[in-house]
C-alpha cells in the first residue's frame, strides 16, 4: 500500500510539474518548498504581472465597465448583486398612500471617474442612480452629445451627460423613446453615425439615432441576446446569442441587414454563450460557453459572410468575460470563482501560463490595452483592478513605484479630488521608466527587434488550429513567471509593492441605503 501511495503521489507531482500555471502559482511553490529550493523563483520575475491599482465601489458589485485610455475617462456600471438586498429594497420601495413621500432606494449607479494626467490615480466626478439594475455600459463619444448610457433591467437607457454638474446629485434621467418590453442586456454604439445599438432579452436590437433623438430601425433575432460587439473599421455588429450562434449584421446602411451566422451550420447549441471579443485586424472571433473558449475566423464578403472554427479550448466553466491580447497572442479570459487566466495561444495547445486569483467574487468583465499591455478586470466583489503585464521589450516595472489610490465618496455629492481635465492622451506610469517611449512604439507596444513572453522569442503570428487543453485553477494566485525569462528584461530582487486601494472598502456602503446588515446571512 505504502508503495502504491507513494508512485501516486509521484505521478500527481509530475502532472502539476508540467503545468506552467500550477508551477506559477505561489501556493504550489510554498506547498513544494520551490522558492527555497530554486532560485530564479525566490523573486518577482520580469514576466510577472502585477497589480498597479484598484478601484472601490462603496454600495455596490461592479456589473460592467468602460475605459476611454485617451480621455482617461473610467465608466462604471454597479448593481447589487444580493437577492435578499434586492427584496429588502423592493420592500421598503413600497408606499403605502397615508405614508410621506419619500425617494426610491437605488438598486444600482453610474459612476464617472477621471484618471489623474500624472498618475494612475482615478477621481470620481459624477454619478447617477437608479431603481433597476444595470446589466452594462457604455460611452457614447458623440462630438456634442457625449453620454454615459447604461441598459436597465426594466427596458430603458440611463443616461449621464459627461457635462454634467460636477458632484451634484442627480435623479434617474433615461434615455428618451428607448424602451424594450424585457431588460436591456447589451449596448454598443458607432461613433461615426452617433447611433446606439441597444439588445434586450425580448429578442429585439435597436438602433437609436442620438443626434436626432430618434429610433432609426429594429430588428429580431432568432433568440435573447447575451452581448454584442459594434467593429467601427467594418462596420459589423456581431451579437451572440442565448442559442449559442453569433449573428453579424451590417450596419452601412438601415435598416440593417443580417450577414452572417457562425457557425452557419443553423443547428443551435444549448450552451449560450456568455463572453465574446472581436480582434478586427485578423477577422478572429472568440467565444465563451460551456464548450470551453471557440475561435473562430470570420470572412465578409458582398454577398455575405462565414465564420469557420480554426481552434478550441475545452475542459472549463463558462468563462464571463474574454479579451484577446494581440501583441503576446493570448487569451485573457475571467471565471465566475474570481480567477483571471491567461491562455497562450502559441504553446502547447493554448495551455494556461497564469491563474491569478483576481477576486473574491465572480469577474464580471475584462478589458485589455494592447499598447501599454494593461489589464482591467471588474467583479462583483465591489473592485475594479488593474493589471500591469511585462512588456515583450521593455524592463519591467520599478519595484519602488507605488500606485496611487483613488476613492469612492460615502455619500451623495461628497466628490473628493481633482476637477476634471482633458489632454490628449491619459498618462501612464509606465512611460519613462523603463527607458522607452509610447508614442515611438507601433501599434501592439513595442518598436522592434526580439523577445518574447515567456521565453525570450518573439510570438509568431499564425492561425494554426488546436483542441484541447486544461482546465483553469480555481484558487491560483499571482506568482512567478515560467523558466524563460524574457528578453531583454531586467530581473528585480526587491520585495513587491502592494498596490494602494482606492475607494471605500468592499464591505462599507453608505449607512443610510445598507440593507444588509440586518440580513446578513440570507445568501447563505
Amino acid at each position: 500500500y505504502l508503495e502504491q501511495r507513494k508512485n501516486g503521489l509521484s505521478d500527481f507531482l509530475r502532472q502539476v510539474c508540467i503545468r506552467r500555471d500550477a508551477v506559477n502559482c505561489r501556493e504550489v511553490q510554498d506547498f513544494l518548498l520551490l522558492r527555497q529550493r530554486v532560485p530564479y523563483l525566490a523573486h518577482p520575475d520580469a514576466s510577472e504581472p502585477v497589480q498597479s491599482a484598484e478601484v472601490q465601489e462603496a454600495s455596490f458589485g461592479i456589473a460592467h465597465f468602460d475605459y476611454d485610455p485617451v480621455q482617461g475617462l473610467l465608466l462604471m456600471g454597479s448593481s447589487d448583486f444580493s437577492w435578499a438586498s434586492r427584496v429588502d429594497t423592493k420592500i421598503t420601495n413600497i408606499k403605502m398612500p397615508w405614508e410621506k413621500k419619500a425617494p426610491n432606494l437605488p438598486s444600482s449607479q453610474m459612476s464617472v471617474w477621471q484618471q489623474s494626467p500624472a498618475e494612475l490615480k482615478f477621481a470620481m466626478q459624477n454619478m447617477n442612480r437608479f431603481t433597476s439594475l444595470i446589466s452594462c455600459v457604455v460611452m457614447a463619444n458623440c462630438r456634442d452629445k457625449a453620454t454615459c448610457l447604461a441598459g436597465l433591467s426594466d427596458g430603458t437607457v440611463g443616461m449621464l451627460p459627461f457635462k454634467a454638474e460636477r458632484g451634484a446629485p442627480r435623479s434617474e434621467s433615461l434615455l428618451p423613446l428607448v424602451t424594450h418590453t424585457a431588460s436591456v442586456v447589451a449596448l454598443a454604439v458607432d461613433e461615426s453615425e452617433q447611433w446606439l445599438f441597444s439588445a434586450s432579452a425580448d429578442k429585439a436590437i435597436k438602433v437609436f439615432d442620438l443626434k436626432h433623438q430618434r429610433i432609426q430601425c429594429e430588428v429580431q433575432v432568432p433568440a435573447p441576446a447575451t452581448h454584442m460587439i459594434h467593429c467601427q473599421e467594418q462596420r459589423k455588429l456581431f451579437a451572440s446569442l442565448k442559442s449559442g450562434v453569433v449573428v453579424v449584421y451590417d450596419t452601412s446602411i438601415l435598416p440593417m441587414q443580417r450577414v452572417a451566422s457562425i457557425p452557419d451550420s443553423g443547428i443551435t447549441n444549448p450552451n449560450p454563450i456568455t463572453a465574446m471579443d472581436y480582434d478586427a485586424s485578423t477577422g478572429t472571433l472568440f467565444t465563451g460557453s460551456k464548450d470551453g473558449i471557440i475561435l473562430w475566423t470570420v470572412k465578409m464578403g458582398d454577398m455575405g459572410g462565414w465564420g469557420r472554427r480554426v481552434a478550441q479550448i475545452a475542459s472549463m466553466e463558462a468563462p464571463t468575460s474574454l479579451a484577446w491580447a494581440q501583441s503576446s497572442r493570448e487569451i485573457i479570459a475571467g471565471f465566475e470563482n474570481g480567477a483571471v487566466v491567461v491562455f497562450d495561444m502559441d504553446r502547447n495547445q493554448g495551455e494556461p501560463s497564469y491563474a491569478i486569483q483576481a477576486h473574491a467574487d465572480g469577474v464580471t468583465a475584462v478589458k485589455w490595452l494592447d499598447a501599454p499591455r494593461r489589464l482591467f478586470t471588474a467583479s462583483k466583489d465591489k473592485t475594479l483592478k488593474i493589471w500591469d503585464f511585462p512588456s515583450m521589450q521593455r524592463a519591467p516595472l520599478d519595484p519602488s513605484f507605488v500606485p496611487q489610490a483613488s476613492h469612492a465618496p460615502e455619500k451623495w455629492g461628497s466628490f473628493s479630488g481633482p476637477s476634471q481635465a482633458s489632454w490628449t492622451r491619459g498618462a501612464d506610469p509606465l512611460r519613462d521608466r523603463t527607458g522607452s517611449n509610447l508614442e515611438s512604439e507601433g501599434p501592439q507596444g513595442f518598436s522592434g527587434g526580439h523577445g518574447g513572453y515567456p521565453g525570450g522569442t518573439a510570438a509568431p503570428v499564425s492561425t494554426s488550429a488546436f483542441t484541447g487543453g486544461a482546465a483553469p485553477i480555481g484558487h491560483a494566485v499571482v506568482s512567478s513567471a515560467a523558466p524563460g525569462a524574457v528578453s531583454g528584461a531586467v530581473s528585480y530582487t526587491g520585495a513587491k509593492t502592494a498596490p494602494i486601494v482606492v475607494g471605500a472598502a468592499p464591505s462599507a456602503a453608505t449607512a443610510a441605503e445598507d440593507s444588509d446588515e440586518d440580513l446578513a446571512g440570507w445568501d447563505n
